[in-house]
């Protein structure tokens, strides 16, 4: 079974109802009925809901909520922070990016590589060095 991770930047298209966000919710009814298994990573829980719950936006809060709700919940574990150290250090010693806002990317790729999974993003290049399978939607 695929399975994809969603990136925050992707969701927030959603939030936003940015124009191509149609597409990214036809693309993600079409993996559904393929039985994909969409995954939502904590830290992309927590940077949506940071600068939600800044603004005061209860609506798009309630949205978040009820969007993540709807697929499969992946929490961080020991193997995935001791994954996410090792990407990092193998960026750092080949000078590759990992500063700031990337520390998010580098827990998302791990989590991606535990759960053999898709990273839908924006920021290819974050996860390009990370040795993940990444697609921007």
């Amino acid at each position: 079974m695929a399975a994809y991770l969603l990136d925050t930047n992707v969701i927030t298209r959603i939030l936003k109802r940015q124009t191509d966000a149609q597409r990214v919710n036809g693309k993600l009814q079409s993996l559904l009925k393929q039985n994909a298994l969409i995954l939502i990573s904590p830290i992309v829980f927590y940077e949506l809901a940071r600068l939600l719950y800044k603004k005061q936006a209860k609506t798009h809060l309630a949205f978040l909520e009820g969007f993540v709700a709807r697929f499969e919940w992946i929490d961080l574990k020991r193997t995935t922070w001791t994954l996410a150290a090792q990407f990092w250090a193998n960026c750092r010693r080949k000078g590759k990016p990992t500063g700031e806002g990337l520390d998010a990317d580098v827990l998302i790729a791990a989590q991606a590589k535990e759960h053999d999974a898709v990273v839908v993003t924006d920021n290819v290049h974050h996860f390009k060095y990370l040795g993940v399978k990444h697609e921007s939607w």
